[in-house]
């Protein structure tokens, strides 16, 4: 997707991001956005992922669950899977979160007083009595304190 736009710096040498490229890369207000000057000095924003500076804890979440309850599970932040277990990373690692369903328990992963990312967990019918409910929560908990760090 190719999208340009023209706009002026104020004063405080801020530029308004346009609305239509703030709706289309998911950025709302509180999100981050990393600015980098590339080889052509040309200076790129891009959409800051929060939960990608803890991708090894949430590889050991992940990990833990599918270990403890057999079930594929899934690491996100705003908008895609960042890590994968028990499903095909072809199929979903870097691709778009999946919609919330009556297949996946999704918990939010809270920081800083905005969701930052999701731990879901694929379950069946027959799984509404055991306890990964409060281990997602708990574990969902655990990677948002270390994003308030």
């Amino acid at each position: 997707m190719s999208c340009g736009m023209v706009r002026k710096v104020d004063e405080l040498g801020r530029v308004v991001i346009p609305k239509e490229m703030r709706r289309v890369l998911n950025i709302k207000t509180g999100s981050s956005i990393e600015m980098v000057i590339n080889d052509e000095n040309e200076v790129v924003l891009k959409k800051f992922s929060e939960m990608n500076n803890i991708s090894i804890y949430a590889e050991v979440v992940a990990d833990i669950l599918f270990e403890e309850y057999n079930l594929p599970c899934l690491v996100c932040d705003e908008d895609k899977v960042i890590y994968c277990k028990g499903v095909s990373k072809k199929e979903f690692l870097n691709k778009k979160k999946p919609p919330e369903n009556k297949e996946w328990f999704v918990c939010p992963v809270n920081f800083d007083g905005f969701e930052g990312g999701y731990i879901m967990l694929s379950y069946k019918e027959n799984d509404e009595g055991k306890d990964y409910e409060k281990s997602v929560y708990i574990l969902s908990k655990f990677l948002g304190n270390i994003l308030s760090k």
